[in-house]
């Protein structure tokens, strides 16, 4: 098991084989605990390795602003990126909520009350299993405010998907079809070949992260904004910033 996780560690990240064995301790709880295996100890109880730290992939201003004129203005956008204010909603919410790819295609109509101003994400699409509501910002609500609008007059209930781009594309060939994630990151390669950068959902939710714990102050903020069910992993976005470190030092 040590030489084939030597052979791993050259093709993967330690982040990715951790979680590989995450997944084999688990089976191998299950295979001792009912006697399926002649373990006595689970081999993969004191098997992960030390994750190094790297700087998470964030936006910088200037790219914002760049993504933000996409919508803004009457830029030209390819017909595989239609129509304009559907897919501007998409982006809205990624870039003031921070939300998942695969929490967006499970929203639902009535999963955003636009009365408390808040996004309720479900327990069974949370990935910490957890019910979990998102605020609603004042630059995202009229973007949300239409999305519920144009769902509504194409006959969509509440129990139906949100975001469904079969339901308002003109080009698709099943309208009784949910919009996937393949979808959605079809949308993003579009963009990305526009913009001339690399454009994706995560991006903007370590950037929201990073940015917010630039004060350290934003740690709970950060949290319950992200969804997070562990500190370590808000903590995990803490960079090094030498200006803060001065500043406190210089105090002393």
């Amino acid at each position: 098991m040590i030489e084939w996780r030597n052979i791993m560690l050259q093709k993967a990240k330690p982040i990715s084989w951790n979680n590989y064995a995450r997944h084999l301790r688990s089976i191998y709880n299950f295979g001792i605990e009912n006697e399926l295996l002649i373990f006595r100890k689970n081999p993969f109880k004191a098997f992960f390795v030390r994750e190094g730290k790297e700087k998470k992939k964030t936006y910088t201003d200037a790219e914002l602003k760049v993504i933000d004129g996409l919508f803004d203005n009457e830029y030209w956008l390819d017909r595989y990126l239609s129509p304009r204010w559907f897919i501007a909603a998409i982006i809205k919410v990624f870039r003031y909520t921070g939300m998942r790819q695969s929490q967006l295609v499970n929203l639902k109509i009535q999963d955003i009350d636009l009365s408390r101003r808040v996004i309720c994400i479900s327990s069974t699409t949370n990935k910490n299993h957890n019910y979990h509501e998102i605020p609603i910002s004042t630059h995202l609500y009229p973007f949300l405010e239409k999305m519920v609008y144009e769902m509504k007059i194409r006959k969509r209930v509440g129990t139906d998907q949100l975001f469904n781009l079969n339901v308002v594309s003109r080009r698709t060939l099943n309208r009784k079809r949910n919009m996937s994630v393949h979808q959605l990151e079809n949308i993003f390669r579009h963009i990305s070949k526009i913009v001339g950068f690399r454009v994706s959902s995560h991006r903007f939710r370590h950037t929201i992260a990073t940015k917010l714990m630039k004060n350290p102050d934003n740690l709970y903020i950060t949290k319950q904004l992200l969804g997070h069910s562990d500190l370590k992993v808000t903590l995990s976005y803490i960079e090094y910033h030498s200006d803060m470190l001065r500043s406190c030092v210089d105090k002393l």
